[in-house]
């Protein structure tokens, strides 16, 4: 027996051992790095000084709670949130103003009773102690308090008590600028009776509104959309006609759990690369709203599950930096929470509340070093390039972000490296590396996995150099960079140039004058330059034949740049000449007598041509008796790039036809020199005026005549009356096809192709359907056009499809790589139906399987996932593109009848993912389509321009009104500025 127990107590042993083996492996599997990346990385930062944008400090909200107790108050003040968001999550819904406490009804409550139960007894909101808050800070920061981020309830308060309620909290001193009009009302646990539905949330939202801007007009409210793909439906009817509300409240959780077995590697991959999933969702978002209405991120965060993750931590900190660079889209953010148990930026108890002594998380840490750098600072733009970059499904970042600001007189840079590797960092402003002093700081993690939290008032940098020479960042790290100090003897160029602030270094170094002493006795100036002063303006004057100035100068980009002179001269006959590097640019110009020597005026040397680099330009005095103020050098922008207006890039034209081409510019008629046609760099030929033409009857274009098979590149080439240049090519595909492409351009891979935009063919080639006639009556419907084409989901859908029926479609093939197709489709049957995708040649020989979806199946495919009203994605298995013209077959195989489809994506992996749409595309708007009169109404005015299907122009106009209805009844391409092209129908 005791043989027995030493055997059992050594099998258990035996067996700890083994768990203990098993955890550790899988502790540090869960820790390792998702991405294979080169053994060297390198990254730079080119700063433009002079680009710069004001920092919006809303985006570094967060949400914070507790107002009551002295300790909660002394909380609020130590930690100085940006924003106080009052009150958030879903019990914003039923708070109740009046008492500052919350709704009792059992019925309205629903889901929400019981916990509103203790709410409505014993909790309070606690808004007197939010307004005494920001009494106090108001007192100490000069009449500033608290920035207030609102949610009202639309579950209970209509338009007279939502005045009411701003009236009372205004009253309290608290700024009332920016409110929500409730909270996730998408969700139908946190409606009321009132608001339980969209279309009864839209008459409420709308009607306090309206309200609030009548008693408030300085007033922004927002509204809160789906993310969720499922939930365009409701975010179509909530948004009415958009016109009553003034932003887009989003609330976007990222990441994922690097814990769950089997998925360490895609959860690190999707938590340092948080961006693209924030930016897909929110870009979603604004599209189904049409607008360009800005986002208000009310409620954010980048989680790993209930620990903090290195890796959220990175992913973190690279969303900010992206949303800083999106001020135009984002502005508000709020994290989500600061005191409270989700994504906690400090240590919580079990009872909600920060546990003391306070220890500060991961996301703390970093959002700190970002607080620091970003608020109240000046936005310096710049572009980050980096030798690797890190790709998922969803696209790729580069392997290092990074932003440089301004504050208080003093530049700063703040940099993530993403990779577990160091990083060589360049930094460059206005294209010169810096290669002065610095302090480099960061906040360094040992691995992407579990971060432990430190004391509250711990620095969490480390010192990484101090002094001059490389940068490197250390592997998963968030770089502070300070002390940096820019050379502002440099001057850039396009810029002023100061004449007295020339180069240093004395007599025959910065500058010649033939007095030892400064005549003008400027006492600010004490060396042998004669600088004077006049009303506030200094300038350099006494001049004699023969002296100069040198300055250091940046010029940023080759061009041609107008010297604008800012001088007076007393008499006639000054002369001056300007020389770059020794070189003369240009002499004896001429500088007019003004009315006397103050007198400044402009005098400007056109057209002279300077290349990029730091550069030494000297100023030579030629001929006595002016004074210099000042020199603008301005740079002269190129003219703007020419448009083809037909054919569109990827033409496809068959063999022995003619090339037709129309070109277009936005300058006017005197500014234009010529505009030149090339085909394969031959010139075709020149033009000096309107219209601009080639190819066309009686044109005697040979080079556009008669074509042969083969893929032709047209460039034009724009010359203004400067004789700068500028140049746009496309191509040209003459081939011999069995199909043609809707439109006579192939569908650009990667890219969206839209079901009904099928080849012209007929049936057969282009198609084939087993009825006759299109069913549907809309689109298409001319003779022998038997696909069932109906209005629906973003414009046209396909419907009425039987088994063995396909759709073919030309394609361009950009990227050669591996792909993925989703299907956007709608379906009422809960077992998949079979669908299918072939790749074939353009004389359509041969078919090769691209994937198929499977049948039957209840869980994946196309089968119903929410309702089957809605439209929906269908992911495909992967599949192998070549680069090149090829075509697409969608088939539906037997027993696939029954879904409709809309459109199809085919994303590149590895690369970022393609929009749906094209946002410019989406944000002009044609109705109605179709048109019963031949008149189409354009959401922008535009210049436009009609063409039919083959590409023949029909009409042409300025404005939003299109009128064709003097043309046959049928399909035709509208073709705006900015080369959007939408479809129109005149039935």
């Amino acid at each position: 027996m005791n043989k027995n127990a030493t055997s059992n107590r050594q099998y258990f042993k035996y067996l700890c051992f083994i768990a203990c083996v098993i955890c550790f492996y899988l502790k540090a599997e869960a820790q390792s790095y998702p991405f294979t990346l080169p053994g060297t990385i390198t990254a730079s930062l080119n700063v433009e000084t002079t680009n710069t944008e004001v920092f919006n400090n809303k985006l570094l909200g967060y949400n914070i709670e507790g107002f009551n107790t002295q300790l909660q108050k002394d909380f609020i003040k130590l930690v100085d949130p940006v924003t106080i968001r009052f009150p958030h999550g879903v019990f914003a819904n039923f708070y109740q103003w009046q008492t500052d406490g919350y709704q009792n009804d059992s019925y309205d409550n629903g889901v929400h009773e019981s916990t509103l139960a203790t709410y409505a007894c014993c909790l309070k909101g606690h808004i007197n102690g939010i307004a005494q808050l920001n009494t106090e800070k108001k007192a100490a920061n000069g009449g500033v308090g608290y920035d207030m981020m609102w949610t009202y309830s639309i579950n209970f308060d209509d338009g007279p008590s939502s005045v009411a309620r701003a009236q009372k909290d205004m009253g309290l001193g608290l700024e009332v600028k920016d409110i929500e009009l409730g909270n996730e009302h998408f969700w139908v646990n946190q409606r009321a009776l009132r608001t339980d539905t969209p279309q009864k949330y839209l008459a409420e939202a709308s009607a306090v509104s309206a309200a609030l801007k009548a008693a408030y007009p300085n007033i922004r409210v927002s509204v809160p959309f789906g993310w969720r793909r499922s939930q365009a439906a409701y975010n179509a009817t909530i948004r009415g006609d958009g016109s009553y509300y003034d932003a887009i409240t989003v609330h976007k959780y990222l990441g994922a759990d690097p814990d769950i077995p089997g998925e360490s590697n895609t959860a690190y991959q999707s938590l340092l690369t948080a961006k693209l999933e924030l930016a897909e969702d929110v870009n979603w978002v604004r599209d189904t709203d049409n607008q360009n209405k800005p986002i208000w991120l009310t409620e954010w965060g980048v989680s790993a599950g209930s620990d903090v993750h290195g890796a959220a931590c990175l992913g973190m900190a690279d969303a900010y930096l992206f949303m800083a660079e999106n001020q135009h889209i984002y502005d508000r953010a709020n994290w989500f929470s600061f005191n409270r148990v989700l994504n906690a930026m400090v240590v919580v108890g079990s009872n909600r509340e920060p546990v003391y002594p306070l220890q500060k998380r991961g996301y703390l840490m970093s959002y700190e070093i970002l607080q620091d750098v970003l608020r109240d600072a000046t936005l310096l733009n710049g572009t980050v390039t980096s030798s690797t970059m890190l790709t998922t499904t969803r696209g790729s970042v580069t392997a290092v972000n990074a932003r440089a600001v301004t504050k208080n007189g003093n530049t700063s840079v703040v940099a993530i490296n993403l990779t577990d590797k160091p990083v060589e960092f360049t930094l460059k402003f206005d294209n010169l590396v810096y290669a002065g002093s610095f302090k480099h700081e960061a906040l360094v993690f040992d691995n992407v996995g579990v971060v432990a939290p430190i004391d509250y008032y711990t620095d969490p940098l480390t010192l990484i150099k101090q002094g001059t020479g490389a940068i490197t960042l250390p592997p998963l790290s968030i770089s502070k960079i300070s002390n940096i100090v820019l050379d502002s003897s440099i001057k850039l160029v396009q810029g002023t140039i100061e004449a007295e602030a020339y180069r240093a270094g004395g007599e025959g170094v910065g500058y010649s004058d033939t007095t030892p002493t400064n005549t003008l006795n400027a006492t600010a100036y004490t060396d042998g330059v004669d600088v004077g002063q006049d009303n506030g303006v200094i300038y350099v004057g006494d001049t004699q034949n023969g002296e100069w100035l040198k300055y250091d100068v940046n010029v940023l980009q080759d061009g041609l740049y107008n010297f604008d002179f800012l001088y007076a001269a007393a008499s006639t006959g000054a002369l001056i000449s300007v020389e770059m590097d020794d070189v003369v640019l240009f002499d004896n110009h001429a500088l007019a007598q003004t009315s006397s020597a103050t007198d400044f005026q402009t005098s400007t040397k056109q057209n002279v041509a300077l290349t990029q680099g730091l550069h030494v330009l000297k100023v030579n005095v030629q001929n006595a008796g002016f004074n210099l103020d000042k020199i603008n050098v301005v740079y002269i922008a190129p003219p703007p790039a020419p448009t083809f207006v037909a054919p569109a890039d990827g033409y496809v034209l068959a063999p022995g036809f003619d090339i037709e081409v129309e070109a277009s510019t936005s300058l006017s008629p005197s500014e234009i020199t010529s505009m030149a046609l090339y085909i394969d760099d031959v010139l075709v030929r020149s033009i000096t005026a309107a219209p601009f033409t080639w190819g066309y009857d009686g044109q005697s274009d040979t080079l556009l005549e008669n074509m042969a098979v083969g893929v032709y590149t047209l460039k034009l080439v724009l010359t203004d009356n400067k004789f700068q240049t500028s140049e746009t090519s496309i191509t040209v595909n003459v081939q011999a096809l069995t199909i043609q492409p809707f439109g006579g351009v192939p569908h650009t891979i990667p890219g969206t192709i839209q079901v009904e935009d099928y080849d012209l063919g007929g049936q057969g080639l282009a198609f084939s359907d087993s009825s006759p006639g299109n069913s549907g009556g809309a689109y298409r419907t001319a003779p022998g056009e038997d696909v069932d084409i109906e209005v629906g989901g973003s414009g046209f859908v396909v419907g009425s499809l039987s088994g063995n029926e396909y759709l073919r479609y030309t394609i361009n093939v950009t990227e050669a790589g591996r792909y993925q197709m989703l299907v956007n489709y709608k379906t009422f049957s809960n077992t998949s139906k079979p669908f299918a995708a072939n790749i074939l040649p353009l004389n359509l020989s041969t078919s090769t399987p691209l994937f198929s979806a499977p049948n039957g199946s209840t869980t994946s495919g196309i089968r119903i996932i929410t309702e089957g009203s809605v439209f929906q994605d269908y992911t495909s298995d992967e599949f192998d593109l070549d680069a090149g013209l090829a075509v697409l077959e969608l088939r539906i195989p037997s027993g696939g009848a029954g879904p409709t489809y809309d459109y199809v994506t085919l994303n590149r992996l590895g690369s970022l993912s393609i929009n749906e749409f094209d946002n410019t595309a989406i944000n002009l708007r044609v109705y109605p389509v179709p048109s019963k009169d031949g008149r189409f109404n354009l959401s922008i005015p535009s210049k436009w321009k009609v063409y039919s299907i083959l590409g023949t122009k029909i009409a042409e106009g300025n404005g939003d009104l299109v009128d064709i209805s003097n043309a046959s009844k049928g399909i035709y391409l509208l073709k705006t500025e900015g080369n959007v092209i939408k479809k129109i129908l005149y039935r």
